[in-house]
């Protein structure tokens, strides 16, 4: 159980770092809201990555459940 917590959490960082920073360029170019969308949207797509993207020792620890 304390695995999927983990993935959990990585999750909710990784979903609030790209609609965060969807939001940020969302209002850059003056139209809040649709970046919001927008970087929900590239998280979901991109959450696949997590092999390729995430340090190995962050995915060692997700993926621990002896810890």
């Amino acid at each position: 159980m304390v695995g999927m917590d983990r993935v959990a959490l990585v999750a909710l960082l990784w979903f609030a770092f790209w609609t965060g920073a969807g939001d940020a360029i969302g209002y850059w170019f003056k139209t809040p809201g649709t970046g919001l969308v927008l970087g929900f949207i590239f998280a979901l797509i991109t959450v696949v990555s997590w092999p390729w993207v995430l340090p190995e020792a962050l995915d060692d620890w997700m993926h621990n459940q002896g810890a």
